[in-house]
């Protein structure tokens, strides 16, 4: 098996991830690994939340078992996951291409593990700036790892997409990097970082590009101190650039929508988040922010972002 480096801790597989650096001289928190069979009857299942795409068809069933918890991408892959998040055992249909696969585990389910394990994960990606971390977090399709891929026309550096892992110690919040890559629509990848060619594909079931330093992307893998976190608008919902500062109530409402959570049944461990968001969200770094989604004023917005978070 391999070590792989996935934000602060190591873990190993014997699926080769392309998309990590080698964990080094780190300890692995647990393990990886992957079948070539999808596991339809893998063992008796409670679920407990269905995630479906906007067709109504369901993307993601999540379910407890007796010894964990068990995550289903119809036709595509299972994953078992043990109860202390130690163990992740996948079993694939046989005809997911290996791209789909590694996309599954890096961007669906190891934020789900983390979670589990006691850390804040939010549905996020953040930029580090010379003020500190800015992020982003919304809905798939908000225009989340565009704006922040796009701060490396100004030359800073990108921290993470998707998987938003904060840290609190001694009152402040640090954003801890994830690996050096984005998920962007052909579009973005033509429009502002030059053509159809660049990036690698995400999985057979997207169009989406993985974008990484090739691109002309800078990355970060420093932990950062985050200076702002801004809460995406709806795209139907932007007339303009609008920078909008939340109450602690509102920030909390929306970090808990954002949350990667794994069992929406476990009473302590929901009571224990939710009293780690309410601290949290007392911080005076929420703002909601709605953009024109428009490539030719990305300038213009990041600029708006940048002299926002300059204001002490």
């Amino acid at each position: 098996m391999q070590k792989y480096k996935f934000c602060n801790f190591a873990f190993e597989s014997d699926l080769r991830f392309q998309e990590l650096d080698p964990a080094g001289g780190l300890e692995p928190e647990f393990r990886v690994t992957v079948s070539g069979a999808a596991a339809s009857d893998y063992s008796p299942c409670e679920w407990l939340h269905t995630w479906s795409l906007p067709d109504e068809r369901p993307w993601l069933l999540l379910g407890r078992q007796p010894s964990g918890y068990f995550l289903r991408f119809p036709g595509m892959a299972d994953f078992a996951v043990s109860d202390d998040a130690r163990e992740i055992r996948g079993h694939v249909v046989a005809d997911t291409p290996q791209e789909t696969i590694r996309h599954l585990i890096l961007d669906q389910v190891m934020p789900l593990v983390l979670s589990h394990r006691g850390r804040f994960v939010l549905h996020g990606s953040a930029v580090a700036t010379p003020r500190g971390a800015i992020g982003f977090v919304g809905q798939t399709g908000w225009g989340k790892s565009t704006l922040a891929s796009s701060f490396s026309e100004d030359g800073m550096a990108v921290l993470t997409d998707d998987c938003l892992l904060l840290e609190e110690a001694a009152e402040c919040v640090t954003v801890i990097p994830s690996y050096p890559g984005v998920r962007v629509w052909p579009a973005t990848a033509r429009t502002v970082f030059g053509g159809d060619k660049c990036g690698t594909k995400v999985a057979h079931y997207s169009e989406k590009k993985r974008l990484d330093a090739n691109a002309g992307i800078g990355f970060s893998n420093w932990p950062t101190k985050l200076r702002r976190l801004y809460f995406l608008s709806s795209p139907n919902e932007c007339t303009g650039l609008s920078v909008k500062p939340l109450s602690p109530r509102e920030a909390m409402l929306e970090l808990v929508k954002y949350s990667y959570l794994m069992d929406v049944t476990d009473r302590p461990r929901l009571q224990q988040d939710f009293e780690r968001i309410a601290k949290f969200a007392l911080n005076p770094v929420f703002f909601r922010l709605a953009f024109p989604h428009d490539y030719s004023q990305l300038a213009s917005v990041r600029q708006a972002i940048l002299s926002d978070s300059a204001v002490a």
